[in-house]
């Protein structure tokens, strides 16, 4: 059998159409299946998601390398349909992560280094809720696409090209709307995940769902 190592993101991107703005490349991806397929690790991830919108029971935003146990967290009162306004920085001499939204900052210092991907992840699970990440900048470059997901639906819009080793600021506006009565915990939140893409041996049994990603696998 043989050895050779294939990037997943190349399988996956034969079939995903890409709008292209300078040296920046965007596509959507269908399902977090495929993006964990893609990923060999995730180096950090910001978070901002309803929570309880400002008690004390849970929170609101997050930054660490995993959203399931955050390296630090804080509050946030949510107003539907609001825009708010986000930052995301790493500063490759310190290796300092800093989200800032609505006045609070987050910070965080990576062990990571080596990543190339940029992945906004958007989902909101009730009826008559959405979230939308748009207006996207990478250390001013406007990325000329947004990831929107609308109740009960999910969203993952992959964005490479961008230099992200040497440092980089990413600006966006993040909206987060319901009617009635607001959904909680997760149930509408957004993600950016800053990575790099995975490698796998073509012997893996995981490949051949890979291979078959445009077929729904």
């Amino acid at each position: 059998m043989g050895l050779a190592r294939v990037l997943v993101a190349a399988a996956i991107a034969v079939s995903l159409p890409a709008l292209v703005q300078g040296a920046i490349f965007t596509s959507h991806i269908a399902s977090d299946a495929e993006l964990v397929a893609m990923l060999s690790d995730t180096m950090f991830v910001a978070e901002g998601r309803i929570g309880d919108r400002g008690g004390a029971a849970t929170f609101e935003l997050d930054l660490g390398q995993d959203t399931a146990a955050p390296f630090t967290a804080a509050q946030y009162d949510w107003q539907s349909g609001t825009v708010e306004p986000f930052t995301l920085t790493y500063d490759a001499v310190t290796s300092l992560v800093t989200f800032t939204l609505g006045g609070v900052t987050l910070q965080y210092t990576t062990s990571w280094f080596d990543f190339d991907q940029v992945f906004v992840r958007t989902r909101a699970v009730n009826e008559g809720s959405s979230v939308a990440v748009s207006d996207i900048v990478i250390d001013g470059e406007s990325v000329m696409d947004q990831s929107q997901a609308i109740g009960n639906g999910s969203d993952i819009l992959w964005i490479r090209g961008a230099m992200l080793d040497n440092g980089f600021t990413l600006a966006g506006n993040a909206v987060l709307s319901w009617t009635g009565a607001a959904p909680t915990q997760s149930r509408l939140a957004f993600q950016v995940k800053i990575g790099k893409l995975g490698i796998v041996s073509t012997e893996e049994s995981s490949w051949s769902g890979i291979k078959n990603i445009s077929g729904g696998s």
